[in-house]
């Protein structure tokens, strides 16, 4: 009976703490009671540019039964494997002299109930890869598969053409993107500004720039980068539309005349220039005129002044040798005559005359004419008289 009294008085205290822990575990919520290790990161990936800060949002679980001791981020290093079997760097430490040189003073742990989140600072290139949280308790040790994958846009952005063309031009019409990106990542915090020719194309928000179909008006150079920050632009990129000749026009001047000696195109303008004329804009797409325009070329005024003036003396001057040349021929057609008259011998004859007057006259006074005739030489068949050798004298009584 001893013996039995001994077993009974041990088994009473175990059946109470039995009914001990019972009714603590009614007590707590059916979650704790059911609690397991685990480790829930969102998001499972991101992409931040430099120099700016990111959140691991991070969350944990064990089992009730179990005493938190130490709470730790690593990020393996390249040559460990990236399934957080193996710790690396610790980011960040409970035991903050744990902590490595690289992450000092550029992170900030939540250290709330089963809240692991984690805030990076100043972030770099090098920062990019997988960040782990694990937690170790008095009875267990646990990592949190997968982990976050953290990828930094290094700047400046760049702007990337795709087609459905493959090394092809881009023709009006065809399907064109335009991304926005930087070498590494995207971020997808935004708005994103686009710039067409250096002027904001309001509409366009996303990384992406979608052209359905292109046309020549969408032809220039093109830019993206984050709103209200200029040190994030990327350098332009010259979308190049292929497409026919459009709008030619063919101008002058806007007043419409055109005065000598201006240039039109690669000829020096003159009156005899006047008329209608167009161009024809041509290339592999097509080709198309332009509208008719007439080209009317004026004289300047002291041009045509000039002009005037000098024409005058023009027609004077050639009146002037019109009478010289008229004078020296004439004179070429008398000198002849000259010559031959120059040549004949002059023979002097007297020829005395009566002059027979009427009685009136006589009775007044008698006039005796005395007059000298040049005579033919002598082969003249006119008779001679017996006067000296070469003269005649020829007596006439005038009645």
């Amino acid at each position: 009976m001893h013996l039995k009294k001994q077993v009974i008085s041990k088994t009473k205290p175990l059946k109470g703490q039995h009914m001990f822990f019972i009714s603590i575990l009614l007590q707590l919520p059916l979650s704790a009671v059911l609690a397991s290790w685990s480790v829930s990161y969102k998001p499972r990936s991101m992409c931040v540019f430099e120099r700016s800060s990111v959140d691991f949002t991070c969350s944990f679980d064990y089992p009730y039964i179990n005493t938190l001791k130490t709470t730790k981020w690593f990020k393996p290093k390249y040559y460990q494997k990236q399934d957080g079997s193996q710790e690396g760097i610790f980011v960040y430490h409970s035991m903050p002299s744990e902590i490595d040189q690289l992450y000092k003073d550029r992170t900030v742990y939540a250290n709330g109930h089963k809240n692991c989140s984690l805030q990076l600072h100043n972030v770099s290139k090098s920062d990019i890869g997988k960040y782990f949280f694990r937690l170790e308790t008095n009875l267990g040790k646990f990592t949190g598969p997968g982990g976050i994958f953290l990828d930094v846009a290094v700047l400046p952005f760049r702007v990337t053409v795709t087609m459905q063309k493959v090394n092809g031009h881009i023709h009006e019409g065809d399907s064109v993107t335009l991304k926005c990106s930087t070498e590494t990542c995207t971020p997808q915090q935004g708005p994103f500004a686009w710039y067409k020719n250096q002027l904001l194309l309001p509409q366009a928000t996303e990384n992406v720039l979608q052209i359905s179909s292109v046309s020549h008006n969408d032809f220039g150079n093109y830019s993206c980068g984050l709103k209200n920050s200029s040190i994030t632009s990327a350098d332009e990129i010259l979308l190049d539309v292929r497409y026919s000749p459009k709008n030619v026009e063919i101008t002058i001047l806007t007043s419409g005349k055109m005065e000598q000696g201006n240039s039109v195109t690669l000829i020096s303008a003159s009156q005899k220039d006047d008329g209608q004329y167009f161009c024809t804009a041509k290339n592999e797409m097509g080709s198309q005129n332009s509208t008719i325009i007439t080209l009317k070329v004026e004289v300047p005024t002291s041009n045509r002044h000039f002009l005037l003036t000098a024409t005058a003396v023009l027609f004077f001057v050639i009146a002037v040798l019109l009478v010289l040349f008229g004078l020296i021929i004439r004179r070429e057609q008398i000198t002849p005559k000259k010559l031959h008259t120059e040549q004949t011998p002059a023979v002097t004859e007297d020829i005395y005359e009566n002059l027979r007057q009427s009685p009136e006259s006589e009775e007044s006074h008698t006039n005796l004419i005395y007059a000298d005739l040049k005579l033919p030489s002598s082969n003249s068949e006119r008779p001679r008289s017996n006067t000296p050798e070469g003269y005649t004298v020829i007596y006439s009584l005038l009645s």
